[in-house]
Protein backbone atom coordinates (compact mmCIF):
# COMPACT_ATOMS: atom_id res chain seq x y z
CA UNK A 1 0.00 0.00 0.00
CA UNK A 2 1.34 3.46 -0.94
CA UNK A 3 2.16 5.97 1.77
CA UNK A 4 0.12 9.08 0.97
CA UNK A 5 1.21 11.07 4.02
CA UNK A 6 2.77 14.45 3.37
CA UNK A 7 5.93 15.33 5.24
CA UNK A 8 6.25 18.57 7.16
CA UNK A 9 9.83 19.82 7.26
CA UNK A 10 11.52 21.76 10.04
CA UNK A 11 15.11 22.34 11.07
CA UNK A 12 15.43 21.87 14.84
CA UNK A 13 11.76 22.79 15.22
CA UNK A 14 11.88 25.81 12.88
CA UNK A 15 10.18 26.04 9.49
CA UNK A 16 10.95 29.33 7.71
CA UNK A 17 7.98 31.58 6.97
CA UNK A 18 7.55 34.03 4.13
CA UNK A 19 8.99 37.37 5.23
CA UNK A 20 11.33 35.91 7.85
CA UNK A 21 14.79 37.39 8.09
CA UNK A 22 17.21 34.54 8.74
CA UNK A 23 20.91 33.78 8.98
CA UNK A 24 22.23 30.92 6.88
CA UNK A 25 25.35 29.61 5.20
CA UNK A 26 25.48 30.38 1.46
CA UNK A 27 28.53 28.18 0.82
CA UNK A 28 29.22 26.44 -1.44
CA UNK A 29 28.98 29.32 -3.89
CA UNK A 30 30.44 29.72 -7.36
CA UNK A 31 31.65 32.79 -9.23
CA UNK A 32 29.97 36.05 -8.20
CA UNK A 33 27.31 34.35 -6.06
CA UNK A 34 26.93 35.60 -2.48
CA UNK A 35 29.21 33.66 -0.15
CA UNK A 36 29.60 32.79 3.55
CA UNK A 37 27.13 32.95 6.45
CA UNK A 38 24.91 35.98 6.18
CA UNK A 39 21.32 37.17 6.56
CA UNK A 40 18.59 36.66 3.97
CA UNK A 41 14.89 37.29 3.49
CA UNK A 42 12.56 34.34 2.88
CA UNK A 43 10.39 34.96 -0.20
CA UNK A 44 8.87 31.49 -0.76
CA UNK A 45 5.46 30.66 0.68
CA UNK A 46 4.97 29.03 4.07
CA UNK A 47 3.36 25.96 2.48
CA UNK A 48 6.24 25.56 -0.02
CA UNK A 49 8.78 25.69 2.81
CA UNK A 50 6.81 23.31 5.02
CA UNK A 51 6.08 20.70 2.33
CA UNK A 52 9.40 20.69 0.44
CA UNK A 53 12.13 21.41 2.99
CA UNK A 54 13.41 24.04 0.56
CA UNK A 55 13.28 27.81 0.97
CA UNK A 56 13.66 30.56 -1.63
CA UNK A 57 15.62 33.51 -0.31
CA UNK A 58 17.37 36.72 -1.29
CA UNK A 59 20.63 37.50 0.50
CA UNK A 60 21.18 40.64 2.56
CA UNK A 61 24.46 42.51 2.21
CA UNK A 62 25.95 45.31 4.30
CA UNK A 63 27.47 46.86 1.16
CA UNK A 64 25.16 49.71 0.13
CA UNK A 65 24.63 50.06 -3.62
CA UNK A 66 22.49 52.49 -5.56
CA UNK A 67 21.26 49.85 -7.99
CA UNK A 68 17.73 48.81 -8.99
CA UNK A 69 17.87 45.25 -7.57
CA UNK A 70 18.89 46.40 -4.06
CA UNK A 71 16.33 47.33 -1.39
CA UNK A 72 17.35 49.07 1.82
CA UNK A 73 16.32 46.93 4.78
CA UNK A 74 14.42 48.51 7.67
CA UNK A 75 14.94 45.76 10.26
CA UNK A 76 15.30 46.19 14.00
CA UNK A 77 18.19 43.73 14.35
CA UNK A 78 19.47 43.51 10.76
CA UNK A 79 20.68 46.32 8.54
CA UNK A 80 21.93 46.53 4.96
CA UNK A 81 20.32 45.86 1.60
CA UNK A 82 18.32 42.97 0.20
CA UNK A 83 19.92 41.76 -3.02
CA UNK A 84 16.91 40.68 -5.10
CA UNK A 85 19.13 39.83 -8.10
CA UNK A 86 20.48 36.75 -6.30
CA UNK A 87 17.21 34.91 -5.69
CA UNK A 88 18.13 31.36 -4.68
CA UNK A 89 16.37 28.19 -3.51
CA UNK A 90 18.22 26.11 -0.94
CA UNK A 91 17.68 23.03 1.19
CA UNK A 92 17.11 24.51 4.64
CA UNK A 93 17.16 21.00 6.12
CA UNK A 94 20.88 20.60 5.31
CA UNK A 95 22.78 20.95 8.56
CA UNK A 96 25.56 22.84 6.71
CA UNK A 97 23.09 25.69 6.02
CA UNK A 98 22.34 26.14 9.75
CA UNK A 99 19.30 28.36 9.15
CA UNK A 100 18.40 30.58 12.09
CA UNK A 101 15.44 32.97 12.54
CA UNK A 102 16.33 36.59 13.40
CA UNK A 103 13.18 38.68 12.95
CA UNK A 104 10.30 39.36 10.56
CA UNK A 105 10.74 41.81 7.68
CA UNK A 106 8.54 44.87 7.39
CA UNK A 107 5.68 44.56 4.91
CA UNK A 108 7.19 47.35 2.80
CA UNK A 109 10.60 45.62 2.56
CA UNK A 110 8.98 42.32 1.64
CA UNK A 111 6.63 43.80 -0.97
CA UNK A 112 9.41 45.85 -2.59
CA UNK A 113 11.51 42.68 -2.83
CA UNK A 114 8.59 40.71 -4.32
CA UNK A 115 7.97 43.47 -6.89
CA UNK A 116 11.60 43.52 -8.01
CA UNK A 117 11.63 39.71 -8.32
CA UNK A 118 8.38 39.73 -10.35
CA UNK A 119 9.70 42.48 -12.62
CA UNK A 120 13.05 40.72 -13.03
CA UNK A 121 11.44 37.41 -13.99
CA UNK A 122 9.07 39.10 -16.43
CA UNK A 123 6.08 36.91 -15.53
CA UNK A 124 3.53 39.74 -15.55
CA UNK A 125 3.67 40.16 -19.33
CA UNK A 126 3.38 36.41 -19.88
CA UNK A 127 0.51 36.07 -17.41
CA UNK A 128 -1.37 38.99 -18.99
CA UNK A 129 -1.14 37.20 -22.36
CA UNK A 130 -2.83 33.99 -21.16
Amino acid sequence: MANNSISNYNYHGYTPKQGDLVYLNFDPSIGREIKKRRPAIVVSSDIFNLRTGFVTICPITITIRDLPFFITLHGNKLHGQINASQLRTIDFMASERHIEFVETATSIDFMQTAKIIMDGLGFEGMINNL
